[in-house]
């Protein structure tokens, strides 16, 4: 499973901060087969190779990156490509890819009026989204969980908070989390810059589009994309779609 998030850890006691912009973070975990690498990762360079010269821009690898795609900037600039038909074909390679998503969104501001020590989101959303990982896992089968890296000091501070519930996780989910094998701590980017870790960019564009649509209800072509790689088929509330806590929640709107 990839995770990215959008969104900070942030808490604002102080309701004069508090906006739509800082209101939320959301996680998402995209759950991939070794089996279907082969296709996905083709898929994905057919996609890069057409819009750019062996999918590089300025010698470096194309990287699929939420907040780059809707503010055009760098490859994704209009000068760069024709941004409408790349939105277009981005998002049927989306619903063509073999994986499956499960998104967890915290709603900041009421999750801390509601509790008098409230946990951190970040980490608190992570739990939620590897619970609802290890529920996919077959008995004995083996997994492992990738995270962007952020940096080693800021990689071994997530680690250190999420390793206690990696070491025991939840009562019903107790012999599937020792089933993670390894977390891994990764940039989209390799050292040399040419190629990309495409099970990030997939976490990457799900939990953007996802946090645009909580944030400012804006629902785009990529952003419905996603919505049939919800485990089981459709996003189902608190299942694989966990909106929290649970007065906040938000349908999913079908365009």
């Amino acid at each position: 499973m990839a995770v990215d998030e959008s969104g900070t850890s942030r808490l604002y006691d102080n309701e004069d901060e508090r906006t739509e912009e800082n209101r939320w973070i959301v996680i998402s975990g995209a759950i991939f087969s070794q089996s279907d690498n082969e296709y996905n990762i083709e898929k994905i360079i057919n996609l890069k190779n057409k819009y750019w010269d062996n999918g590089m821009f300025r010698g470096e690898r194309v990287v699929f990156h939420g907040r780059e795609i809707k503010k055009g900037i760098g490859a994704f600039s209009k000068r760069v490509i024709d941004r409408d038909a790349f939105i277009d074909d981005l998002s049927v390679v989306i619903s063509e890819l073999q994986f499956e998503v499960a998104s967890i969104c915290i709603d900041k501001h009421k999750h801390y009026d509601k509790y008098f020590t409230p946990n951190n989101p970040y980490v608190l959303a992570y739990q939620f989204l590897l619970e609802r990982f290890c529920m996919t896992l077959k008995p004995k089968e083996h997994s492992s969980v990738l995270n962007e890296s952020r940096g080693k000091t800021e990689d071994n501070k997530l680690y250190n908070l999420i390793k206690p519930f990696l070491d025991e996780g939840e009562p019903y989910i107790s012999d599937q989390i020792h089933q993670i094998d390894h977390v891994y701590f990764n940039s989209k980017l390799t050292s040399d810059k040419k190629k990309s870790h495409f099970m990030l960019e997939i976490a990457d564009l799900s939990s953007y589009t996802l946090h645009r649509y909580l944030r400012n209800d804006i629902s785009t072509k990529l952003f419905q994309s996603f919505r049939n790689k919800y485990i089981g088929g459709h996003p189902i509330r608190g299942h694989n779609y966990k909106i929290f806590p649970k007065s906040c929640y938000k349908n999913w709107r079908i365009d």
